[in-house]
């Protein structure tokens, strides 16, 4: 089983900004991909490359979000506690929506994450 740590990035529109976050990711030794929006209705597993996932049959006819997001898979705490830290010590500012990537969220697409990781940020925000 493939146990790398790896990242979806979404919606990173500041190359200077990504750039940054990519180095680091790099240097680390996390595999990430940039997922863009036809992409947004491919189940989480499949754009991790997991196995037993297939793409999305169905097209993006418009279901969109423009704010960014980070779904991390196989990170240790460590490691999180790591890459949370490279955004304040670095003066980045932080991603509102992050996820790890779970048992459930695997079967889920880009837009159901997103629609669940609004609902709780607003909560939490209120």
């Amino acid at each position: 089983m493939n146990t790398q740590p790896a990242v979806l990035l979404y919606n990173f529109n500041d190359p200077d900004r990504l750039r940054l976050i990519r180095r680091y990711l790099n240097r680390q030794k996390v595999k990430t991909r940039i997922v863009s929006t036809p992409e947004f209705l491919h189940p989480l597993g499949y754009l991790f490359e997991l196995p037993g996932f297939q793409s999305s049959p169905q097209f993006n006819l418009g279901a969109n979000f423009t704010d960014e997001m980070l779904v991390l898979k196989d990170f240790s705490s460590e490691q999180m506690d790591s890459f949370l830290a490279f955004f304040h010590e670095n003066q980045i500012p932080s991603v509102a929506l992050k996820a790890m990537l779970t048992p459930v969220t695997q079967h889920w697409s880009s837009l159901q994450l997103h629609d669940e990781l609004s609902k709780e940020h607003k909560l939490m925000h209120k």
